[in-house]
C-alpha cells in the first residue's frame, strides 16, 4: 500500500478559520478570568508587605521605649523644631549652619530605613511629581527643611518621604499605658472632611480602637502629598488603598487594617463619609474626651500627652 500523498497529510492537521476563532475566544475568556485574580494576588502581596512595614515600625518604637524609660520617640516639637524623622544635631537648639539637621530617632531603631515607610502600592508618589523639588519654598521653611536631610541621605526616587505618618498625640506615649482609651466619632460617616468638628462627642457615637494609634497610613491626596509633614492630624485622612482600608500600628505593636468611614470619591474632601484626624479622640482616667490629633502646632500635643489627655490652647 502506498504512503498518503503530502496534500492529504496537510489537510488532516490543518485548522479551519472557525476552529482558530473558537480557540482565540477560549483564550480570551481564560485571560479575562485570570487577570483579575492575578491583580488581586499582587495587591494582597503588596498589602502583606505594607503590614510587615508597620510591624517593623512597631518593633522600632518598642525597642526605643526599652532604652528610654518606657516612652516612644516624640512626634514633633515646636521650639526648636524637631521631629521623629529628623532633628538638629543638638536637639535642644534650632537648626543652623553650625547645627545641621541629622536623621531623627526613628531611623536609629529601624532597618531598611529607606523603604520601611513606603507602601508598595503608593510608592511614596504624589499626584503631581515623582522627584522632590528641593528648591520649592515649601522645603525652605524652618519646619519642613528638616526633611531635606532624608532626601539627601536616601537617594531612591520618590516625591514623599513617608506613606505612613505619626499621630501627633502619640508623642512620647508610654508602651505600658492601659488607662487611656482611644476611639473615633462614628458621626463622621455622615459628614464631609470639611464639616466643622467640635466636641467632645456623645459617648454613644464613639467606637473604640484597639489601642493608641501611633502610625497611620495617610491618604496621599488628603493630605500627605499636599502637606507632607510626616504627621497625622487635623484634616488628614486614612487611605483606603488596601481593599477600602488603611493600616495603623498601635502602641502594643498590633497592626490593623482599619475599618473606618471613607467617602466614595477619592478626589474630593466634600463628599460624605470621610474620617479625619479631628474625629479621633482620647479619654483620660476621669472619663473626659480630648482630640488625639488636632491641628498641629495650633493645638500642640507635648511629649507624654497620652499619659494624661487634656486640652491645650483650648483644643
Amino acid at each position: 500500500m502506498g504512503s498518503p500523498r503530502p496534500s492529504a497529510i496537510r489537510r488532516s492537521v490543518a485548522f479551519t478559520l472557525i476552529e482558530l476563532l473558537v480557540v482565540i475566544a477560549i483564550i480570551a475568556i481564560l485571560v479575562g478570568i485570570l487577570l483579575p485574580s492575578l491583580k488581586n494576588a499582587r495587591e494582597l502581596s503588596r498589602t502583606a508587605v505594607c503590614m510587615a512595614n508597620f510591624k517593623q515600625i512597631g518593633t522600632g518604637f518598642t525597642a526605643y521605649a526599652i532604652d528610654y524609660k518606657g516612652a516612644i520617640w516624640e512626634s514633633g516639637n515646636l521650639s526648636p523644631f524637631r521631629f521623629w524623622y529628623a532633628q538638629p544635631r543638638n536637639a535642644r537648639q534650632a537648626m543652623s549652619a553650625a547645627n545641621p539637621a541629622v536623621l531623627g530617632p526613628a531611623f536609629e531603631y529601624l532597618s531598611i530605613v529607606d523603604r520601611v515607610f513606603e507602601c508598595p502600592t503608593a510608592k511614596r508618589k504624589s499626584g503631581t511629581q515623582f522627584i522632590p523639588a528641593a528648591n520649592d519654598p515649601y522645603w525652605q521653611t524652618p519646619q519642613n527643611s528638616l526633611q531635606l536631610v532624608i532626601f539627601n541621605q536616601f537617594l531612591s526616587d520618590r516625591s514623599l518621604n513617608f506613606d505612613y505618618t505619626m499621630v501627633t498625640g502619640a508623642s512620647g506615649a508610654r508602651v505600658d499605658n492601659t488607662n487611656t482609651l482611644v476611639g473615633f466619632d462614628t458621626r463622621a460617616a455622615g459628614w464631609s472632611a470639611t464639616t466643622p468638628r467640635s466636641g467632645p462627642p456623645p459617648a454613644a457615637s464613639i467606637k473604640l480602637l484597639k489601642g493608641i494609634p501611633v502610625y497611620i497610613e495617610e491618604d496621599t491626596e488628603w493630605w500627605n502629598a499636599r502637606s507632607p509633614d510626616g504627621m497625622f492630624s487635623n484634616w488628614d485622612q486614612i487611605t483606603d488603598r488596601h481593599g477600602k482600608k488603611g493600616h495603623t500600628v498601635y502602641m502594643d505593636g498590633t497592626v490593623e487594617l482599619m475599618d473606618t468611614p471613607k467617602g466614595s470619591n477619592p478626589l474630593l474632601d466634600t463628599d460624605r463619609g470621610d474620617l479625619i484626624g479631628n474625629d479621633i479622640w482620647a479619654r483620660n482616667s476621669r472619663g473626659q474626651w480630648f482630640w488625639l490629633a488636632p491641628s498641629w502646632p495650633q493645638y500642640e500635643r507635648p511629649y507624654g500627652w497620652t499619659t494624661a489627655p487634656r486640652a491645650i490652647n483650648g483644643g
